[in-house]
């Protein structure tokens, strides 16, 4: 069914939280512990790159997600609790970011923005690639979409569940997370996220990988996005 895949990685870097760059966070043990250990996708960079193919392209946000949110929507809703594009806050956390450093940051979600942009064409496959906290759900494989003209055809939809369900995970729809990112581009094009429960890839309460056949199952998925164009167009021959 496409062309292309572009994986979006928008929150796999620890980038500008340590060195001469402020991070504008305290950067306690306990906020190393609670907020950074938890929520960056480690090693999505890594679970997402076994297919070599020249059609997959990757957009990876160089900077850590608490230093910018590449994902977030411009004004996004979460603005009012301190998560939008440039955190103030989380998990009780605060963060206090000068004005002139707000709009350098606002920058960089633009840059990001512009990548994806750049890399994606009509007919393309945006995928959102993602982890989770194992505490946050007993689900292994989450695939997420948005209801309005990104959303994958109802085929690809279930080729999806039912890939990974063959494979032995639990799949949620839509659950935890929903929805998926969408830049805004002069074409239509699709848009799935893939979000991947640490446990399915990582030692227990560790950050350290235990790939058990996750990276080449999520090979094998990808690859099929693009079979399934070929036996379309040989059905049409």
């Amino acid at each position: 069914m496409y062309n292309r895949i572009v994986l979006n990685e928008p929150h796999a870097s620890l980038e500008g939280l340590y060195g001469a760059n402020k991070s504008y966070w305290d950067m306690d043990a306990s906020f190393l512990n609670d907020v950074i250990i938890k929520w960056t996708d480690w090693n999505t960079d890594y679970l997402f790159h076994g297919l070599q193919d020249k059609r997959v392209k990757t957009v990876r946000f160089p900077y850590s997600r608490f230093i910018v949110d590449a994902e977030r929507l411009w004004n996004d809703p979460l603005e009012k609790i301190g998560q939008g594009i440039v955190y103030k806050s989380f998990d009780g956390y605060q963060r206090q970011v000068p004005a002139y450093s707000e709009q350098m940051l606002l920058n960089l979600w633009k840059w990001h923005q512009q990548q994806l942009q750049n890399n994606l064409r009509r007919d393309a496959l945006l995928l959102d690639c993602h982890s989770f906290p194992e505490d946050l759900s007993d689900i292994d494989i989450c695939i997420g979409f948005n209801e309005d003209w990104s959303k994958p055809e109802k085929e690809t939809i279930e080729y999806a569940v039912n890939f990974f369900m063959d494979h032995g995970y639990r799949v949620g729809v839509n659950t935890p997370y929903s929805n998926s990112e969408t830049p805004a581009c002069p074409f239509q094009y699709h848009s799935l996220m893939l979000e991947v429960n640490k446990k399915t890839y990582l030692q227990p309460h560790s950050i350290n990988l235990v790939d058990e056949g996750l990276r080449d199952v999520i090979s094998m998925f990808m690859a099929g996005l693009f079979e399934v164009e070929k036996s379309s167009d040989s059905k049409g021959a």
